[in-house]
């Protein structure tokens, strides 16, 4: 015995089957459900690499406030003057070039590269006085 099958679905399937029309109704369907497909994976792709940016900048910030934070303290250890200083992190490296001026404000300029190549650059016054940073600028 033959199973029952919907009469209304293939009654109405039959004159778009017998005209050709099923076969260009499944390709355009087909074509879309791929297209639908393919913009969530653009999305994924592109959510991604936002992503990746996004950590590679903190992994910067981070970089430059760390660099900071230990070129201050050795300063206040040490009371250097003008000197240079190369700080090494997990994230990358970061140089320091220390000049003090005859007032309290000493001239930090901090360069570094992250473990991606990525370069940083940052300038910062610091008030020997006050122990704060007065300006800070990046490049």
């Amino acid at each position: 015995m033959e199973p029952k099958k919907n009469r209304f679905v293939f009654k109405c399937l039959d004159p778009l089957n017998e005209r050709g029309y099923m076969t260009a109704m499944m390709m355009l369907i087909s074509t879309l459900l791929l297209a639908f497909v393919f913009h969530l994976c653009q999305i994924t792709v592109n959510e991604r690499a936002f992503l990746d940016r996004e950590e590679e900048q903190f992994k910067k910030q981070s970089l430059l406030v760390l660099g900071m934070k230990d070129t201050i303290s050795y300063i206040q250890k040490t009371g250097a003057r003008t000197t240079e200083k190369t700080f090494t992190y997990q994230e990358g490296t970061v140089h320091a070039a220390i000049q003090s001026f005859p007032s309290e404000i000493v001239h930090i300029t901090l360069s570094g590269t992250t473990r991606n190549e990525a370069h940083i650059f940052a300038v910062i016054q610091y008030n020997q006085t006050l122990q704060e940073v007065v300006e800070w600028s990046e490049g």
